[in-house]
């Protein structure tokens, strides 16, 4: 580094002292300018070299900005696509639903008709076994009253045999009723064997079908 530069001479300095005080100050001045643009290319060149690393490193960050673009739509697209899906699954499952309700509605009310059926046919089994029970009861009176017209049998013979003859009558009567009732019983386990059958069938509705009419219920049922 240079000196810092002299006073200049004075008035009263001869022209070889004044030239030599400029000539010290040119060579001191061309130091300065060599120290100068040593210095302006160093600076320059790390100048350079900053802004082509600036230069690198935009072209990174636009090349990184165009990938995260790409993915920011590849991303919206799918969003869009599994918004539409997940949608159009909604609305099968809610359609599904409403007519699985609808269904099971149905199934209440026939399974409701059935169940008054039933109270029917065991109100009228009741009933037959009542009368049943009634012509037991008079069967046995009947035999009663059979033993005490035969005991009284020297009443007379025309009395003797008109109690025959009812005898005959109830015996046969109570026979009838006792296959009636033994038809009666029959049918009533039919009935109730039919009703069965078609609460099981009309109750079970088969898995198979239900997920065929909708596939994405096998996700729900895995």
């Amino acid at each position: 580094m240079a000196e810092p530069p002299s006073s200049p001479p004075s008035e009263h300095a001869t022209a070889e002292e004044s030239l030599s005080w400029y000539k010290r100050q040119y060579e001191q001045l061309c130091d300065e300018l060599s120290e100068f643009r040593e210095s302006s290319h160093e600076l320059e060149a790390e100048l350079e070299k900053d802004l082509d690393a600036a230069d690198k490193r935009q072209r990174e960050l636009e090349q990184k900005v165009e990938t995260i673009q790409f993915e920011a739509d590849e991303w919206k697209e799918k969003y869009k696509n599994a918004k539409t899906e997940s949608n159009a699954a909604q609305n099968a499952l809610e359609k599904e639903i409403t007519t699985l309700r609808d269904t099971n509605r149905g199934l209440q009310l026939k399974l409701r008709d059935i169940e008054v059926a039933n109270d029917d046919f065991e109100r009228q089994a009741r009933n037959t076994t009542s009368s049943l029970e009634d012509m037991e009861s008079k069967y046995n009176v009947a035999i009663e009253r059979t033993v005490m017209m035969e005991e009284e049998i020297k009443i007379g013979e025309q009395e003797r045999e008109s109690l025959r003859i009812e005898a005959q009558r109830l015996r046969e009567e109570l026979s009838d009723l006792k296959i009636e009732a033994e038809i009666m019983q029959d049918k009533i386990k039919k009935a109730e064997t039919r009703h069965l059958s078609a609460i099981a069938t009309d109750i079970s509705i088969p898995d198979s079908d239900i997920f065929r009419s909708h596939p994405s219920a096998n996700f729900h049922r895995q």
